[in-house]
């Protein structure tokens, strides 16, 4: 496997039609499933690493989320991950809502490791210092994310850990 990962190429071989649509700012994907047609629409205003990792949200969401029958998930902007408390349940309470912050959670992990395959991202990290966020800036360029998915990953998979005033990173001993 190499990186940045083929999302749109992931997407052929599960059958997903992928659509970069004007969509209203705040939604990031859209998820649609009909029958045998499976479809993302992907926010063509937002910047390619977002819609990268927004076609691997709905992904997740088609993978561990889908039921039999028709769905529709629909993705309002949120962070790529919520490092403390919950994603606002505002967004999900609205009748007829499909998906809830538990499954949003679970899409954003399953994106993460899709994306950023954990052996993948160890490996790279042994090839940089990860003293400074130019070293995280290069991590995530190379993997096609935003630093802070990066640094964010970095800190799941136990490779670097934030320092507590979030200015810099220090290796784990």
């Amino acid at each position: 496997m190499s990186v940045p990962v083929n999302v749109h190429q992931v997407c052929a071989w599960l059958g997903v039609r992928v659509h970069e649509e004007t969509l209203e700012d705040q939604v990031s994907g859209v998820l649609m499933v009909k029958g045998g047609e499976k479809h993302i629409l992907v926010n063509r205003a937002h910047h390619p690493n977002r819609q990268r990792f927004t076609i691997a949200h709905e992904l997740g969401h088609l993978t561990l989320h889908e039921k039999e029958g028709d769905q529709l998930f629909i993705d309002t902007q949120l962070r790529v991950y919520q490092r403390v408390g919950e994603p606002d349940h505002e967004i999900y309470s609205h009748p007829g809502s499909l998906s809830n912050p538990v499954m949003e959670r679970e899409a954003n992990a399953f994106a993460a490791a899709l994306v950023m395959p954990a052996p993948l991202v160890q490996h790279a990290a042994l090839e940089h210092q990860l003293w400074d966020e130019a070293d995280i800036a290069a991590l995530a360029r190379t993997f096609g994310v935003s630093e802070q998915a990066m640094s964010i990953r970095l800190q799941q998979l136990r490779v670097v850990e934030l320092v507590k005033d979030d200015s810099a990173f220090a290796a784990l001993s």
